[in-house]
């Protein structure tokens, strides 16, 4: 992978992390469904440790996030892994969040949006209009009251579209 090719895979990772985490951000009031939410669904078992290293192709470490609002799984550095990077970040947003209203959006010039049929009540895929096929990509689905968005970025090979909706699939059939 060249030089440029790398910074640029690095800075779109850096953008859809920043974004999956600023999405996560929840208001501080309590309300039965975000205690039920939160409570009944831990981020990190919405995808398994082994569905992340199938769709990263590695080994990798899972992350939750300190105020549990979401998961990260990482390629583990060396390893059979060698140089490669990748991640895939697991949010769950409910309707008590500022953000809920954000569902489907995006407000990157760089990024296209398309909306998804047979998942959850309505489910939106967001990838680069330059490059579909390379870099990072991201989804959300919506469920009731929450929805679920997860991001994934890996250098060669990328993680294919039918691969992110694989992992949403599983990642909506645990929900509440």
């Amino acid at each position: 992978m060249n030089t440029k090719l790398a910074s640029t895979a690095v800075k779109i990772t850096f953008l859809i992390l920043a974004s999956f985490y600023l999405l996560g951000c929840r208001s501080t009031t309590s309300s039965p469904a975000n205690e039920q939410t939160s409570s009944s669904t831990k981020r990190c078992s919405l995808i398994t440790k082994e569905e992340a290293e199938a769709a990263l192709g590695g080994e990798v470490g899972v992350t939750e996030s300190p105020d549990q609002n979401g998961c990260s799984y990482d390629l583990v550095p060396g390893s059979a892994n060698g140089a490669r990077f990748g991640s895939i970040v697991v949010l769950v947003v409910t309707s008590d969040s500022p953000q809920f209203e954000k569902f489907g959006l995006t407000e990157d010039p760089r990024t296209e949006a398309t909306p998804v049929s047979g998942l959850g009540d309505k489910a939106v895929l967001f990838m680069s209009r330059d490059t579909p096929d390379e870099g990072a990509k991201a989804i959300q689905i919506l469920k009731g009251k929450m929805y679920v968005a997860i991001g994934v970025s890996a250098s060669s090979p990328p993680v294919s579209v039918d691969t992110l909706k694989s992992l949403g699939a599983k990642a909506l059939s645990r929900l509440p």
